[in-house]
């Protein structure tokens, strides 16, 4: 698995992604991928394979908090520690961008979006009652980043 950040020829994979890990109503448009492609304060990272694209990863930063914008892994390849990978790296990055936390959304009913995440150290905050739709509830996650330059010092500080 090579992490690489994607651009605008990873389009067409990223919209395959799109198909295969949400439903209609919820899927982004190739305009919103652009716009995610070319934004300032934004990482989308891909994991690839020697077959092409296998996961993508959408993060933004503004000022100390980050976001955990998008997470999808083809099918395939899920349950191989793929999206982990992506959401530590997205850390990685937010932390030396200067957040000290990260938020996401994610189905409630997403067992297995909810174990990753809560395994990565995200905490449930609040609920969104029908923020996917109608009874599709969002659960709001939170994780504590430290800046780069606090974590060298951390002994100091205890």
């Amino acid at each position: 698995m090579i992490v690489s950040t994607a651009n605008r020829n990873d389009l067409d994979a990223l919209l395959s992604l799109e198909e295969s890990g949400f439903d209609r109503p919820q899927r982004w448009s190739a305009a919103s991928w652009v716009s995610e492609l070319d934004a300032t304060g934004r990482l989308v990272l891909v994991s690839r394979d020697s077959a092409g694209i296998e996961a993508v990863a959408c993060f933004s930063v503004l000022y100390d908090t980050a976001e955990l914008l998008r997470v999808i892994v083809a099918p395939a390849h899920r349950g191989h520690g793929v999206a982990r990978r992506l959401v530590s790296v997205g850390k990685e990055w937010a932390e030396a961008a200067g957040a000290d936390r990260m938020l996401l959304e994610v189905r409630r009913d997403n067992a297995p979006a909810l174990a990753l995440y809560g395994s990565s150290g995200f905490q449930a905050i609040l609920r969104r009652r029908d923020y996917y739709g109608a009874g599709h509830d969002a659960v709001v996650m939170e994780c504590a980043l430290q800046h780069p330059a606090l974590a060298a010092h951390a002994g100091w500080l205890a």
